[in-house]
Order: C-alpha cells, then structure tokens, then sequence
C-alpha cells in the first residue's frame, strides 16, 4: 500500500513559465498539490509562482530555471525537488511548441530548426519522466501527463499559430509512442502515462495566444470555422482533462491519448 493518501501531494509542471503550463500549475495548486515549477524563463517562472501564491495560500511553490533538453540540467533540476519534497507523485510535460521559425518548406528547413524542436517537445519529456519515475517508484505511485498535439496526424493548409510544422507533427507523433510504450513498460508499478492532445488552444497569455491575435479577422474566422465545434479551446478546458490524469481516479487509464481538440481529429 503506497502512502500517498496520507501526505501532500507533489508535481512538477514544466513549461510552467506561461501559457498552458502556467494554467495548469494553477489548476493543480487549487486541487491542493505543491508544485515545482519548471522552465528556462525565469522571470515567467516566478509570475506564476506569484500568481499561484496569491490565489492559494499555503500551497507550497518551488521555481526551477533550466534547459530541459539538456540532460545534467533536468538530473540537477529533479535532484533540487528530491531535496525540497522528498517525494514526486506527477509530472506534467507541458514544455515544447513548434518554435517561432514559419518554415513551410522542406527545403527551407534547416537542420538546427528540426533538432531544436524536436529536443523541445520529445528530448524534455523524455528526461523529465526518466528523472520522475525513479522519484515516483520509492512510493509505488505516480502519474506522468504528456503534451501531443492534433496536429501529430499532419496539418494541412495555412499553419495558423504552428510555426515549423514539419518537426513539430513528428515530434508529436513520437510523443504519442512515448506515451503508450512508457505505460506498457511502467504498467505494474503504479505509474500512469498518459497524453493530452489539444487542438488549437489560447492559453489567457502566451506566445501561441499572442500569435493567433496578431492574426487578421478573417483568419482567426477561417480557422474557427474550420474546428467542428466551431471554436477554439481554452487552457482551463486543458487544464481540467491534465487534473483528471493525475488524479488518484485515473488509476486504470494510462497509455490514453486524450483529445481535447473540438473533434478536429
């Protein structure tokens, strides 16, 4: 019998400088986790951890700064929660995005923009959850969340807020089989994996909700309509599917893909 009912719950959101991540962080404080915050924007690290403490007092908030593709950054980053909780009972792998480049081309997309979004979306979750499990397995106990996209089954027509689309679908895409693997090989312990998959989201702020903004009235229309809930979503709606996942109900769900797409796909 673990013994994770009997004392505070921990997580660790990354990307949690802003955005969906910065969402989500506030969304787990409310369901009484303390949390670590994690990201390579440290003044965005601690708006949110300022903004979480004034909503929820009490909650107890660390702030990480660091490269998360980079393999000794998350070893030192998950050592320092080891050292301030002692315990890790969920992982939410928010960090990545498509990277601010619109390469539409193939032959436009250069080799250091196809590494870098690839590190952003796959390498960081695949650190930040080799560091977490070892962490989760002392208590036989864990819930691991990660971040694909729609757009994992390709993107057709105008990009919208995705920038190089082409490393993003495939990194996502590998997400997806990160995902299901990691909860076939973690099936008996206690750990769950899991997936949200949103569509287009626009976060309160945030550099994808900047974007779509920056965007004429007839686009933002265009890709409206094109969602057959005919609408965007919204970083709460996220953030209420990733509290579900790293719920204690969610025992028996894990390798889930989760669509939070407004039936794109």
């Amino acid at each position: 019998m673990s013994d994770h009912t009997t004392v505070t719950r921990v997580a660790a959101v990354s990307g949690a400088a802003q955005g969906l991540g910065a969402e989500i962080a506030e969304r787990l404080a409310r369901a009484g986790f303390s949390l670590a915050l994690l990201d390579l924007q440290d003044t965005g690290l601690k708006n949110t951890r300022a903004h979480i403490e004034e909503l929820h007092p009490g909650i107890e908030v660390i702030t990480v700064v660091a490269d998360l593709a980079d393999e000794a950054a998350v070893v030192a980053a998950f050592q320092q929660i080891d050292e301030r909780f002692g315990r890790l009972d969920a992982l939410v792998n928010t960090a990545g995005g498509s990277g601010t480049d619109p390469v539409r081309s193939l032959a436009d997309l250069g080799v250091d923009v196809w590494r870098r979004v690839v590190d952003n979306n796959l390498t960081t979750a695949f650190l930040c959850s080799r560091e977490a499990v070892q962490l989760m397995l002392r208590h036989d106990y864990g819930r691991i969340v990660n971040f694909s996209s729609a757009v994992a089954k390709g993107l057709s027509g105008p990009s919208g807020t995705v920038g190089a689309r082409l490393p993003y679908a495939a990194s996502k895409a590998a997400v997806n089989g990160f995902t299901k693997q990691l909860a076939k090989d973690l099936g008996t312990t206690g750990i769950t994996v899991n997936a949200v998959s949103p569509g287009l989201v626009l976060p309160d702020a945030g550099r994808v909700r900047d974007i779509f903004d920056a965007l004429p009235a007839d686009a933002q229309a265009a890709t409206r309509a094109a969602i057959p809930l005919g609408r965007t979503g919204t970083g709460s709606e996220i953030a209420e599917a990733v509290a579900y996942l790293v719920s204690e109900h969610a025992g028996f769900t894990s390798g889930c893909i989760l669509a939070v797409d407004g039936a794109a796909t």
